[in-house]
């Protein structure tokens, strides 16, 4: 990958092309707008949005609904259908052309209309269940409840009191004359009752009933508790069978979702190219518009202005400065090296006057997420489940990246399993081993070391690199050969006695070591205004050689979760083994735990793996060269 060459333009058209000119550029569809500025001519009016924006927010919230109701109602055939009507592969003008074919307002008022009853539908469901269970509680009175309210000298009451408070109850009740109370029926907390007293005693007892929290209930049906049971589950029936009915009709509009696709596009491209005119400036009769495009299709774009505006315009387009943060960022992806490029986005793009790390990071991400795990079985199972869902599968274009890139990441995962002869941990021992987790713990951690060393230095080799490109040569001295120097001599000074090295060597390496620290001091804050501050800024940049000793610690992580994905995947296997000896229990048993621990263990060293590695990225390696807050190149299409 690389970062795009990008040329800025500023061009001036007629208002009245302006239209035409925005539907080609959008087919164009490289051109990053920003917001023109009047610092020239301070005259230069905005201009503003058409008058017919919010017809169109209004036109795309309700393609939006549409897909997203038959979405929410049949939520497998949809995105099926979905998936299958992906408008990628369709050209702009075949968009447009297919957007004016179909008038989707129809189909709305149907999705629509089927939407409210639904809706309605479902609150009356509700409120029919609520009722159900209200009635189901009073089943055991078989009298009609007309005939129960006809009592010419007797006042009947249904309803309920709290558990507690029912034997008071019944207790305070024998104080009247003519009274008779039952239990209907009872839940948790409540009991159903009925209480029968004279009308002449009615007041008193009903005021005597709520002191002990009795809740009075009216019911206005006519006939049984039974009866109108029955009337509200046929009702519940009536209700489901017009839904069932509401949501074929609606099953039949499944096959208008490749059209709302194209629709949806359309007019969000639509909606694009009105808001956008938000960031040019204006006089009477000219449009002023600024933006970017990539240096290699400047020709292209001279000829599209030319045609559209016949001459009648002035485009003036120029070298971008490089140092400038607002320059827009549009990376190349090419290859096995683009399925890295969302590591790199994750954490920021890089700035203009950059580079774009991926196909370094690329390299050691490899390297580094399969000596992370290092197991040939965990690698194949990697391999054969992202191969086979890329094969099978019907994905979109980021999910496909994301597959691609663990797909690749298994190879790298299969290799170090060979080189650690591990498959599952120690179950396969493999012919090809070379080193031996469980005794080759200090070849293991050298190797480590060593690939940290690689990858720092190639970190501020890159630094260098930069810097240089950039015209700051000296600073490439200051800030990259001093570390070189500095970290190089102390390490080769400490190592002295392991390599034989004569007293005059170390001398040399000494004075080395010395030189490079003294000027780290003297260059390290060299833009400090102030003599104490220079050399203040210098002892604390000399202090930053702490931080190389953590990064090197860090590396150690290679060698850790290496050890301890196949430490746990041991462990394992001996608990299969022991369960294994027990018969056939202990067999059924043995395979439950193998395909449990093994896919947890899969799991967690895949995901450690990809964290940890990413961390190396992120902390120890940009760390060194990388600003990164470059702002992404938003191009004129959806």
């Amino acid at each position: 990958m690389a970062i795009v060459k990008m040329k800025k333009f500023k061009l001036f058209a007629l208002e009245k092309d302006r239209k035409a000119l925005l539907k080609e550029l959008q087919k164009f569809d490289y051109v990053h707008f920003i917001k023109t500025s009047n610092e020239e001519n301070e005259d230069l009016k905005e201009v503003e949005l058409p008058e017919n924006i919010n017809l169109l927010k209004e036109k795309s919230q309700k393609v939006k609904w549409m897909k997203n109701f038959l979405l929410k109602l049949f939520p497998k055939e949809a995105k099926e259908e979905i998936s299958n009507s992906s408008t990628e592969h369709l050209l702009f003008v075949q968009i447009e052309q297919q957007a004016d074919k179909y008038d989707f307002n129809k189909d709305y008022k149907i999705l629509d209309r089927i939407s409210k009853e639904i809706e309605t539908n479902k609150e009356e469901i509700i409120n029919l269940e609520i009722r159900r269970k209200e009635i189901d509680s009073w089943r055991n009175i078989k009298e009609p409840i007309e005939n129960l309210k006809a009592f010419k000298t007797a006042k009947v009451f249904l309803g309920t009191v709290p558990k507690k408070s029912f034997e008071t109850l019944k207790d305070s009740v024998r104080n009247f004359d003519k009274v008779y109370v039952e239990e209907i029926s009872q839940d948790s907390t409540m009991i159903n009752l009925m209480v029968l007293g004279s009308k002449l005693e009615e007041k008193e007892l009903r005021n005597q009933l709520k002191t002990h929290s009795f809740t009075e209930l009216n019911f206005d049906f006519k006939g049984t508790f039974e009866e109108e049971f029955e009337r509200i589950k046929l009702r519940e029936e009536e209700i489901k069978k017009a839904d069932s009915k509401l949501k074929n009709t609606a099953e039949r509009l499944l096959k208008v979702i490749p059209k709302l696709e194209v629709q949806d596009n359309y007019l969000d491209n639509l909606l694009l190219r009105e808001n956008i005119v938000s960031n040019f400036k204006k006089t009477d009769t000219v449009d002023v518009i600024e933006g970017y495009i990539p240096a290699n299709m400047e020709y292209e774009f001279q000829k599209l202005i030319t045609r559209i505006s016949s001459r009648n315009s002035f485009l003036e387009i120029s070298d971008v400065d490089k140092d400038n943060p607002e320059v827009p960022i549009l990376l190349k992806n090419s290859g096995l090296t683009g399925l890295f490029a969302s590591i790199t986005q994750m954490y920021a793009l890089p700035r203009y006057n950059e580079i774009d790390p991926t196909p370094i990071l690329s390299i050691f991400y490899w390297v580094f997420f399969g000596m992370m795990v290092a197991d040939f079985a965990y690698g194949l199972i990697l391999c054969l489940v992202s191969g086979i869902a890329l094969i099978v599968g019907s994905f979109s274009e980021t999910t496909r990246k994301f597959l691609k890139f663990f797909f690749a990441l298994s190879f790298s995962t299969m290799i170090w399993g060979l080189l650690y002869g591990s498959a599952f941990g120690d179950l396969i021992k493999l012919p090809t081993q070379v080193l031996d987790s469980s005794k080759d713990f200090m070849s293991i951690l050298i190797l480590s070391v060593i690939f940290g060393a690689v990858h720092l230095v190639i970190g501020l080799a890159i630094k260098a690199y930069i810097l240089i490109k950039n015209g700051h040569f000296m600073d490439a001295i200051y800030d990259v050969f001093l570390w070189y120097l500095t970290l190089a001599s102390l390490i080769m000074l400490i190592l002295a006695g392991k390599f034989g090295f004569s007293d005059f060597t170390k001398n040399i390496l000494l004075i080395c070591t010395l030189i490079g620290m003294l000027g780290i001091v003297a260059f390290g804050a060299r833009d400090a205004e102030t003599l104490v501050g220079r050399i203040g800024g210098g002892i604390y940049s000399l202090y930053g050689i702490t931080s190389y000793i953590g990064d090197f610690v860090s590396y150690l992580r290679l060698m850790a979760l290496g050890l301890a994905g196949g430490f746990i995947a041991v462990a394992i296997n001996i608990i299969v083994k022991m369960l294994v000896s027990g018969g056939i229990l202990g067999i059924i048993l043995g395979v439950i735990v193998f395909a449990f621990g093994q896919s947890f263990n899969i799991f967690l060293s895949f995901l450690s793996a990809y964290v940890h590695t990413s961390r190396l990225m992120y902390v120890e390696f940009f760390s060194k060269f990388y600003e990164g807050g470059g702002k992404a190149f938003k191009k004129f299409r959806i």
